[in-house]
């Protein structure tokens, strides 16, 4: 018997089937490889990339990345032809050596609840509290962190960024400590600084600008987002009154221009009732005088 192309004819004829009937009757797992194989360094390019992602999202991906349109249950067929559908190991951020220790003191790295449950957090300039909230503008995505005080509300230090690294709250600590030195107070060794347990917080280079500025830190309990409540007041409020200004951004230097416009009236022009229905500012600037009074005791 022929081989090749006659083989196939003599067979067909044979079996009384056409052509076309062969070639569909070949194993379709062959046939779906040999058509979709361009497809192959694309998809594990994606998954490189992404490891999480399932085949809706790399559906998505092939059609924004290369412009290829694939059905969803021929790209379901290719990953498991291929193998892609099991499970991958999503790289874990590692942890630091801060987390480490914050793991083993458990809520003793609480400093602040300490202090909150004792009553002795009663002035500005003992307890600075710092969190990370995500802005939009124009369809994008913004990370706003600030440092205010626990007591003031003043909003010492922000930094915008398009990624919520540790250069975002290194940068809103670096304003804030300069800030602090506007309103005459230049050793920071008896202040606490407060945040979650977030990896840009328990990153090595945050922990050591604080520490060597001589501020103590305090980190939220695991699972308890109240512990850090003034912030989240904060965001909240902050988003409500300037969502739709904020929105009207065009792009990241516009959106930075609103955010420091914003945060300005926040300091200088808004009344708050925690604090006798003043400023941030003009509270602040009252309570400087306390400083003369005995310093908070950190207890440890």
């Amino acid at each position: 018997m022929g081989r090749g192309l006659a083989g196939v004819n003599q067979i067909c004829a044979l079996l009384g089937l056409s052509k076309d009937s062969y070639y569909k009757s070949k194993d379709p797992a062959s046939r779906l490889n040999e058509k979709y194989a361009h497809l192959r360094p694309m998809i594990e390019a994606i998954i490189e990339e992404n490891p999480s992602y399932g085949y809706p999202r790399i559906k998505v991906a092939l059609e924004k990345r290369y412009g290829i349109v694939v059905n969803h249950k021929v790209l379901l067929k290719l990953l498991r032809l291929w193998g892609l559908t099991l499970k991958r190991k999503v790289r874990k951020k590692k942890r630091s050596w801060v987390y480490g220790i914050l793991d083993f003191l458990e809520k003793r790295a609480n400093l602040l609840w300490k202090l909150i449950r004792e009553n002795r957090v009663k002035r500005c300039f003992q307890v600075i509290v710092s969190d990370v909230t995500e802005l939009y503008y124009s369809g994008k995505k913004a990370y706003l962190s600030v440092h205010m005080d626990y007591v003031g509300k003043m909003i010492y230090g922000w930094d915008l960024s398009k990624s919520p690294n540790k250069d975002l709250v290194i940068g809103s600590l670096k304003m804030a400590v300069r800030r602090l030195k506007g309103f005459g107070i230049h050793v920071f060794k008896r202040i606490i600084i407060h945040q979650d347990r977030g990896s840009v917080y328990t990153s090595s280079d945050y922990v050591a600008e604080a520490l060597s500025r001589g501020f103590y830190l305090s980190y939220s309990r695991t699972g308890e987002p109240g512990d850090n409540a003034v912030n989240e007041a904060f965001f909240s409020r902050f988003k409500e009154e300037w969502r739709d200004v904020l929105e009207e951004a065009k792009d990241f230097e516009g959106l930075c221009r609103l955010v420091k416009r914003a945060i300005s009236y926040y300091n200088r022009g808004r009344y708050h009732s925690s604090i006798g229905y003043e400023t941030p500012q003009s509270f602040t600037k009252q309570q400087i005088k306390l400083l003369t009074q005995t310093p908070l005791q950190v207890v440890r």
